[in-house]
């Protein structure tokens, strides 16, 4: 069976957060982000070395000093020319190496170069969003890696979490909205209405449009959906 960046993503997403790191994955275009007591490591995944996976890790410098490209342990082992002269270049562009052995039940996670401080300058601005990103998704749906699903970004989760609350309600007021404790930020969604999932029915009102309901049965948001309808029913209880 071939081979898929994704394979990749769940050992070391274990490798992480046994190291007490917050892991998510597919966060403004970085395959794998995760946070720790300050610190911000990013992981670049690929099935094997190639220039565009050091391409793309370069250009994570500019949010953290630490990050590592990750591939799968290459079977003939780590005394072949081609694995030195590779070594030689990442320590030169001061990036880690991580090797997964996937050809293993074990799937074992092996740190095999850390990277090195950068003198690349940080983009403040980009560093902010993406921990920003962190910090407001509330579950972790996506896999480092993927090509064919949607990302399910902080901003999809609330719009997620408004579908259900809609769902229940049929229609909602910005002032509603607030008396639920809902923040400026889902009345933005509603309003810019991006996902064209919400339709305005009076004057600062809104219902679910077809788009709306059609995205609480796609199967790419069906554990967000579980999630925020079962968040929204436990508010409503209280």
């Amino acid at each position: 069976m071939s081979l898929k960046e994704t394979d990749l993503y769940e050992p070391i997403r274990n490798f992480l957060e046994n190291q007490g790191f917050r892991v998510q994955a597919e966060v403004r275009h970085c395959d794998i982000a995760a946070v720790k007591d300050g610190q911000t490591l990013i992981v670049e995944l690929k099935k094997n070395f190639c220039l565009k996976l050091v391409y793309q890790a370069l250009e994570r410098q500019s949010l953290t000093d630490q990050v590592f490209v990750a591939i799968p342990r290459p079977k003939r082992g780590q005394r072949e020319r081609a694995w030195k002269d590779m070594l030689k270049l990442l320590k030169r562009l001061e990036l880690g190496l991580i090797t997964v052995a996937l050809d293993s039940p074990l799937q074992m996670v092996d740190v095999i170069l850390e990277p090195s401080d950068s003198m690349i300058r940080k983009n403040r601005k980009k560093q902010e969003l993406l921990l920003s990103e962190i910090e407001n998704r509330q579950m972790s749906e996506n896999v480092g890696g993927m090509t064919r699903r949607k990302v399910m970004t902080a901003y999809r989760e609330r719009a997620i979490e408004l579908c259900c609350i809609l769902e229940e309600l049929g229609q909602i007021s910005l002032q509603e909205l607030r008396e639920l404790g809902k923040d400026a930020k889902y009345a933005g969604i509603l309003q810019r209405n991006v996902y064209q999932w919400f339709e305005r029915v009076d004057k600062g009102a809104y219902c679910l449009a077809k788009a709306g309901r059609e995205a609480l049965v796609d199967l790419d948001f069906e554990k967000a959906v579980c999630f925020y309808r079962k968040k929204y029913r436990k508010e409503r209880e209280k």
